[in-house]
């Protein structure tokens, strides 16, 4: 039997023959698929029901599980026993056994490790990231896109195939750079955001003396970096293209890049193009001696990635950027070694992290030659990006570089303290906390759009996304209102949909509106106000901060409902 969950999810038989998996309930659909995304590890009913039903448990989630777990059996194996059930119930628990059914995603992560055993130089490494590709063309879960078990896993088989494909373009570039550049065009549909897929491709269309194609695709990356994220390309990026200027012979149409209109801390990188606000925050770490450990706060869309890139470009060379967030499973070290590859570090310092395995924590010695690359007089920083995530070893790793290596600063970002109480990033202390609020209309002024403030809300991934087609902008305001009260109590959202159909509303009218308690109703208005989502007028009135919210909001609610809530609140008052 074999169980695949890269793509769609399916069942075949020991003889090839496709099981019923589409016709299983939904239900037992996810517990299938959490199962898959952590097989081989116990997982407790509790945590189980936790991740398949979050917090909409049913009465008795013990007994729904066992149900549903029953199902699968039922379906999938119906001549089968405890003693070839491919789910085990072991210590009160569930595993999915991949010695009794194959999966691909085990298979993915096999191969993942089996690249961590091979030195860099090894030919065998190219056929393994062949497999790799074949396994990885699809992201897991699609049904569940949004499922916070889901997410890692999907970063983690996004991660390994933009790796594979732009190893394998590496490899290929001298002897086919047709092919060598189709590889990192896919790695930029995976992930459209990489900027060493953009420069793979490039390099790819330089080998072909393609100059023209190569300064289209800075420009596709430059353009999508300064629309989305407010950034642009790095230092390295923009020499690339400057040495491919410097090449050409015939024109090709390119747009300009627009001049910097503010220099808030010195010495900036002269291709650098605008960044609103922060200056406080970058002072901080600019500084001739900058705290040993900060942290970098904002709710989702606050600019956090986008101010850790504004960092780098101040500090060229002295900034190493982590995600903590795909550092999960195989990929446990992918922070350090991305901060390392971003600091230049030697093949040798690498070639240690690459031989760490998800459960062998860096040693002494390893720490110690890792320690090397931050040897300097200035000081270097290790900015880890969505770091709530990070496990105990990898703490334990990052304090000891941090207490062993003076020049060493350690940068960390995420959404709220209260996200890392109880986990191991708490062990780090927080003598510095910087919040990044939103943005003012000050900084909001220079983009020349008067009423941008109030569609944004100073919202920085708003500003992006608030010149750009209605549609577009109103799903990335919905997607950052979902985030951002995602961890709410239920009333938040409902008081976010009247104030976006009836606009200011008093507490009393919401009181009435809603029916809740006045303490609860209370505990809801301060989360959204402290989440920049609701502001108050002088009167007392509480109104959505941004007009797009607002709006994106309101467009959910039909016409039918809208009226209801108008004639209500009229007979009310």
């Amino acid at each position: 039997m074999r169980v695949s969950v890269l793509g769609q999810l399916t069942v075949t038989g020991g003889t090839g023959e496709v099981l019923p998996a589409g016709e299983l309930p939904r239900r037992a659909r996810q517990v299938l698929a959490v199962l898959a995304a952590r097989h081989d590890r116990i997982q407790s009913k509790d945590a189980l029901a936790d991740s398949v039903w979050g917090d909409d448990l049913p009465g008795n989630h013990v007994a729904a599980l066992e149900h549903y777990v029953s199902v699968i059996r039922r379906r999938l194996q119906p001549d089968g026993s405890s003693a070839s059930w491919f789910i085990v119930t072991r210590s009160g628990g569930y595993l999915f056994d991949t010695s009794r059914a194959g999966l691909d995603l085990a298979d993915l992560r096999a191969l993942v490790r089996r690249l961590d055993s091979l030195t860099p130089a090894c030919p065998e490494r190219l056929s393994v990231h062949a497999d790799i590709l074949t396994l990885a063309r699809q992201l897991p879960f699609p049904e569940d896109p949004y499922a916070e078990w889901a997410e890692p896993v999907r970063t983690e088989v996004q991660v390994a195939a933009v790796n594979a494909l732009l190893q394998t373009s590496e490899c290929v570039l001298s002897g086919d750079p047709a092919r060598s550049l189709r590889l990192a065009q896919e790695a930029i549909e995976l992930n459209p955001f990489l900027e060493s897929g953009y420069r793979a491709a490039m390099t790819a269309a330089i080998a072909m003396d393609r100059q023209d194609d190569a300064l289209r695709i800075f420009e596709r990356c430059r353009q999508l970096l300064d629309e989305e994220l407010g950034v642009t390309p790095s230092a390295e990026l923009i020499r690339l293209k400057r040495e491919v200027l410097a090449t050409r012979t015939a024109p090709v149409e390119v747009l300009p890049e627009p001049a910097p209109r503010r220099a808030p801390v010195p010495a900036p990188d002269p291709g650098r193009e605008l960044f609103l606000g922060r200056i406080t925050e970058l002072r901080v770490l600019l500084e001739p001696d900058p705290p040993p450990v900060v942290h970098i706060v904002g709710p989702s869309g606050s600019g956090k990635s986008a101010f850790l890139a504004e960092l780098e470009r101040h500090a060229p060379g002295r900034v190493g950027i982590g995600h903590g967030a795909s550092s999960v499973g195989v990929l446990r070290h992918a922070w350090l070694r991305a901060a390392l590859t971003d600091l230049k570090a030697p093949a040798e310092v690498l070639a240690v992290v690459d031989a760490a395995g998800p459960e062998k924590p860096l040693l002494r010695p390893d720490l110690e030659l890792i320690g090397t690359a931050f040897d300097g007089t200035e000081p270097i920083f290790v900015a880890i990006d969505d770091a709530a995530d990070l496990d105990a070893a990898s703490v334990a790793e990052l304090s000891w570089l941090g207490r062993h290596c003076p020049a060493l600063r350690i940068v960390l970002t995420y959404c709220y303290p209260s996200e890392i109480a109880e986990r191991p990033l708490s062990g780090l202390g927080s003598p510095v906390v910087l919040r990044l609020e939103p943005l003012t209309s000050r900084d909001l002024s220079e983009i020349g759009d008067e009423e941008l403030a109030e569609k944004t809300g100073g919202i920085p991934a708003l500003v992006g996304a608030a010149l750009r087609p209605t549609a577009v902008s109103h799903a990335v305001a919905m997607q950052i209102a979902r985030q951002r009260t995602r961890w709410m109590p239920d009333p938040s959202w409902e008081v976010l949909r009247l104030c976006a159909v009836l606009g200011p509303l008093s507490v009393a009218e919401l009181s009435t509106l809603t029916g809740y308690p006045l303490p609860e109703l209370l505990s809801c208005l301060d989360h959204l106000v402290h989440a920049h989502l609701l502001t108050e007028n002088d009167d007392g009135r509480v109104r959505h901060r941004s007009s797009l919210t607002s709006a994106a909001v309101s467009g959910q609610v039909s016409a039918a409902s809208a009226r209801y809530l108008r004639r209500r609140l009229a007979a009310d008052s």
